[in-house]
């Protein structure tokens, strides 16, 4: 299959290993049409920008280094959920400065507040324990993410499902009401939140997909192929893939 775009990827602003120039070259390379910079929201531990202020300043040098190279260049950032009231880590003033809104769960993120972070973030380490925890854990990960939906412009949300698990079919229902695109994440490609039967599932709610590489290293930039083998396995269409060239 060919894909038009790649719109998730990070660079050494967060956890990736290459340069926004780097990333750019290997989209090139691949022949895209256009790549997205959504290095993580400031609250992701070890791993954020510093400062949501300094995503402003990465969509200057994305601005500045591809002028005149043939390809688009876009700055997001992928934002991490920090509360159960639809809290996220990278306020409205920027994120509506830059070109897009990922927003993801992560389990390694600094709550909004002590309660958030006892009753949301932390039982997520331990969901496995028993079916009433797991029960609890996936309505809490799911309320979040729904009142995020609702609450902000969100463009993509990142790989649902991976290390904390949701319903899956609730969370497909809200991105259709919200016209949130429901990310095939290549990167995981090889994780249980990820598999043929659950994609079958989320698209009987009709939500439209993108394909991406989560691409921490220039290697991995536009390698999306089995993203779309799990789409056409679950009998999803090259229509409802909004990177697919058609």
């Amino acid at each position: 299959m060919n894909f038009t775009a790649d719109m998730h990827m990070h660079t050494q602003y967060s956890d990736g290993r290459g340069t926004m120039k780097e990333m750019m070259a290997a989209g090139i390379d691949k022949g895209l049409d256009k790549i997205a910079i959504t290095d993580h929201g400031p609250n992701n531990i070890g791993v954020g920008v510093k400062s949501a202020n300094q995503l402003l300043d990465i969509k200057k040098e994305a601005l500045n280094i591809s002028a005149g190279q043939g390809i688009e260049v876009l700055v997001g950032v992928e934002a991490d959920v920090i509360g159960t009231d639809g809290e996220i880590d990278v306020p409205q003033s920027i994120y509506q400065q830059l070109d897009l809104l990922l927003v993801g769960l992560h389990p390694h993120v600094v709550p909004v507040d002590v309660e958030d972070g006892l009753n949301f973030i932390l039982p997520n380490k331990f969901f496995g324990l028993s079916p009433g925890v797991r029960k609890r854990v996936i309505r809490n990960n799911t309320n979040a993410i729904i009142k995020v939906l609702n609450k902000h412009r969100v463009d993509i949300l990142t790989h649902p499902g991976l290390n904390m698990p949701i319903d899956y079919e609730a969370v497909a229902k809200a991105c259709v009401e919200k016209g949130t695109l429901y990310e095939i994440n290549t990167g995981h490609n090889d994780q249980h939140f990820q598999t043929v039967s659950i994609i079958n599932r989320v698209a009987r709610s009709n939500v439209n997909f993108i394909v991406n590489s989560d691409a921490h290293y220039p290697e991995t930039v536009g390698e999306l192929e089995s993203g779309w083998v799990l789409l056409k396995m679950a009998g999803v269409s090259p229509e409802r893939v909004v990177n697919v060239r058609h």
